[in-house]
C-alpha cells in the first residue's frame, strides 16, 4: 500500500512539470522619471487594461532605471500608473493598435498621455499659495502705511 502511494505521488509530481519558452508577443516598455531626470526606481507599478479599469491587469515594480514592461492582449487605451511612497504619481496612457498586437511591421504604441507627476504639481500649488498669502499681507501693510500718512 505504501509503495503504491509513493508511486502515485511520483506520477502526480511528474505531471506538474515546469518550463518556459520565448514569447512571440511584443511587450510595451516605458521609462518613468521625476522632473529632475532621476529614474523612478523600484516603485509600485500597476497596468490597467481597456477591458477592466478597476482591477490591475499586471502589477510589479519598475527596475533601477525606472523601466517597466507589459504585454498587452487587446487593442485600446492602456494605463500605466507608477507611485512612490512620498505621494508622487506618474501615469502614461498607451494606445495599443491591432497592428501592434499582430506583430505586423515595427509599429510602436502611441503614448497618448505622458508622465504626470502629482507631487510636482502639489509643490507648485503650495508655492503659489504662499505667494498669494505674501502678496495679500504686503497689500495690507502698504494700505496701512497710506492711511497713516
Amino acid at each position: 500500500m505504501a509503495a503504491g502511494l509513493v508511486l502515485f505521488s511520483a506520477a502526480a509530481a511528474a505531471a506538474h512539470g515546469i518550463g518556459y519558452r520565448h514569447s512571440e508577443k511584443k511587450p510595451v516598455s516605458l521609462e518613468f522619471s521625476y522632473s529632475t531626470g532621476e529614474a523612478m526606481s523600484y516603485l509600485d507599478t500597476r497596468v490597467y487594461s481597456p477591458k477592466d479599469e478597476k482591477f490591475a491587469f499586471q502589477s510589479g515594480r519598475t527596475d533601477e532605471a525606472g523601466r517597466f514592461a507589459f504585454t498587452p492582449d487587446v487593442s485600446g487605451l492602456w494605463r500605466v500608473v507608477v507611485r512612490d511612497e512620498e505621494g508622487h504619481m506618474a501615469e502614461a496612457s498607451v494606445n495599443v493598435t491591432e497592428d501592434f498586437l499582430k506583430g505586423d511591421g515595427n509599429f510602436l504604441p502611441e503614448i497618448v498621455h505622458g508622465d504626470h507627476i502629482e507631487g510636482a504639481e502639489l509643490a507648485l500649488r503650495a508655492v503659489l499659495g504662499v505667494s498669494l498669502l505674501f502678496n495679500l499681507a504686503a497689500g495690507v501693510v502698504l494700505r496701512r502705511n497710506k492711511v497713516k500718512k
